[in-house]
């Protein structure tokens, strides 16, 4: 099962997923074993996706963005998903960006994610790709990464707005820098996020993909 962050994937146990905080420590992989009597995978569907993208070709190492009631990452280093310690990483939408600013649902303030989505209830695409192009550029300053893909249900209403808005913010941090600039596109979500699930049980059985 592939569903919104954050949580444990090793323990199954949700921790406060976006838009349910109430779910915040239930034991949801051992919930579903009981219930289905099968053996259960649980991890982040932005996780899900980026198992997906290198599944169906997407190689070195890249970032999924994906924004929807929620803003995450999945992010393929070296070959493997990087999860963290915690099943921490990614939690892309969660860094601040702007001190003091509107409150965020983790609890801090002017997090990438409160400010995107808020734009994106105004109607305003221009600020919305705009903010997520400038949290992107932090994360390929950060990480060094090849590639920047961006999916989920608000950047499928207006892709090329949110590529073009946003990729320019990462293309300038490169110029700045002296760096080769990343590739920067968008994809499909759903079906990504699908076959990583899949990915999840099928790759260790039959040795293929990513971890």
């Amino acid at each position: 099962m592939a569903l919104p962050g954050p949580l444990d994937h090793v323990r199954g146990v949700l921790h406060r997923v976006t838009g349910f905080p109430e779910w915040d420590g239930f034991p949801l992989r051992e919930a579903l074993a009981a219930r289905l009597g099968v053996p259960v995978v649980v991890d982040k569907d932005t996780n899900a996706a980026a198992l997906g993208l290198a599944a169906g070709g997407e190689s070195g190492s890249f970032a999924y963005l994906h924004l929807g009631t929620g803003l995450g990452a999945g992010l393929v280093i070296g070959g493997s998903v990087h999860r963290g310690a915690r099943t921490g990483a990614g939690e892309f939408g969660h860094q601040v960006i702007q001190l003091d600013g509107p409150p965020c649902t983790c609890g801090d303030r002017g997090c990438v994610e409160a400010l995107c989505l808020g734009a994106v209830a105004r109607g305003d695409v221009e600020e919305a790709a705009r903010v997520l192009g400038a949290g992107a550029a932090n994360l390929v300053g950060l990480l060094d990464i090849d590639v920047v893909l961006l999916g989920g249900r608000t950047v499928a209403s207006a892709p090329e707005a949110f590529v073009r808005g946003s990729g320019r913010y990462v293309a300038a941090r490169a110029r700045r820098t002296g760096r080769t600039p990343c590739r920067y596109g968008s994809r499909r979500w759903g079906r990504v996020v699908a076959a990583g699930a899949a990915q999840l049980v099928l790759g260790p059985v039959f040795g293929r993909g990513v971890a």
